[in-house]
């Protein structure tokens, strides 16, 4: 098959999704040469001399970038636009139907593109094209009440995407038992059309040695132990909690854990920083925002434990980079966590500060116990590659191209 690969080639400041999406592009290219299916990488029009560069082009892929988008009508275009419809009546409806096809869509057909994949959302109008479609999680439905799902129409916008695409795709990718689930009951997609693929371990972290990490702590801020959470301030992150949690946890302590955050700001910041103030925790709590992967990979390496208060699941990402750095992970107990990353964290009530605290405490004075969840994350961290996931997807393109072949 010809196989159109949308690549969205999100800002690092995007967080998880951005470093999902490099992996298993990465790995799409080491492994293209394995497949029999001719690839088309469609980009945007500025990006093909990117693409065009990148070293290792497997003769099977290929670079299709977009037509660039079309300006904005001016005064002037809009009635010579007009005046060409009134002149040219023959070819009225025949232009209206051009104007109505998206840049994704001409482009898929100039290249007779018979199937589509995509490893972020990518919203376009080929349905036509038989496609794979990804669903991280589907929390306006479980969880409508925070902001950041629901606010400003944001609901309406999720429930329209995911009824159009989830509904049409060929294939659905998710990466839990749970989420195969969710996507069953909320928009009634047939099982068999539902692949889980598990979320892969970020490659920057497989294999790192023990770097000498104190000296870019200390440049950071951090001066004794502490606890790490990288995380965007989006409410359901649940840093509210956590610092709750990290009061109860130094009150009358003569060492007190320091907690170190890092991640952009989507709208919530402001008032995490109010609540640390508030709750006199300010001197403890550092906000580094975005920091480079080295700084993230001694964050990791040095902290007490990953405090992962987050309420959205059931896929994360930082818990797997935490197992393969050997930082311990205290882990919010939402549903699909135990199924994504096994018995490695210590799960706890995230929305209970005090179950929290308790949990550090406990990592504090059981040291073999500490010890015990580094290794079960260790584990954890080698058993799933974006090679392995990249691999099913041609799995699941040989799978198709048999049911494609049925028309020209």
């Amino acid at each position: 098959m010809k196989v159109g690969f949308f690549f969205n080639d999100f800002s690092p400041h995007s967080g998880g999704v951005f470093t999902y999406q490099q992996d298993v592009f990465r790995s799409f290219l080491e492994l293209a040469a394995e497949s029999k299916h001719e690839f088309h990488i469609i980009c945007e029009h500025d990006k093909h001399k990117d693409f065009s560069a990148l070293p290792g082009h497997p003769l099977n892929v290929h670079v299709s970038p977009m037509a660039a988008p079309e300006p904005p009508l001016t005064p002037r275009r809009r009635v010579m636009r007009f005046l060409r419809r009134v002149l040219e009546r023959h070819s009225t409806a025949l232009a209206d139907k051009k104007e109505t096809i998206s840049r994704a869509a001409n482009v898929l057909a100039c290249n007779e593109i018979e199937f589509t994949w995509s490893i972020g959302h990518y919203e376009h109008e080929a349905f036509d094209v038989p496609y794979i479609t990804t669903v991280f999680d589907l929390q306006h439905r479980l969880q409508p009440w925070f902001p950041e799902v629901s606010q400003g129409g944001l609901w309406d916008i999720r429930e329209e995407f995911f009824s159009r695409y989830v509904r049409r795709a060929a294939y659905v990718i998710t990466g839990t038992e749970e989420g195969r689930r969710e996507i069953e009951r909320f928009y009634r997609v047939p099982a068999k059309r539902i692949r889980v693929l598990p979320l892969p371990t970020p490659s920057f972290c497989l294999n790192q040695p023990q770097s000498d990490f104190l000296s870019r702590l200390s440049a950071l801020g951090i001066t004794g132990r502490y606890l790490f959470y990288p995380a965007q301030f989006w409410a359901h992150k649940n840093h509210a909690n956590l610092l709750h949690a990290l009061r109860l946890l130094n009150d009358g302590e003569t060492e007190p854990f320091q907690l170190a955050l890092v991640g952009s700001d989507h709208g919530n910041l402001d008032y995490v920083r109010s609540l640390a103030r508030t709750l006199g925790i300010e001197q403890q709590v550092l906000f580094l925002g975005f920091v480079t992967r080295e700084d993230l990979i001694a964050l990791y390496q040095g902290a007490f434990a990953l405090t992962y208060t987050t309420l959205f699941g059931p896929d994360n990402l930082p818990p797997l980079e935490a197992f393969a750095l050997g930082c311990p992970v205290i882990m919010s107990d939402y549903d699909g966590a135990r199924e994504q990353l096994e018995d490695a964290p210590l799960y706890v009530d995230t929305t209970a500060p005090e179950s929290i605290a308790t949990a550090v405490r406990q990592l504090l004075q059981d040291t073999s116990l500490r010890q015990k969840k580094i290794e079960l994350g260790h584990i954890r961290a080698q058993q799933w590659s974006s090679a392995d996931y990249v691999r099913e997807i041609f799995s699941i393109l040989d799978e198709y191209a048999a049911v494609r072949r049925c028309w020209s």
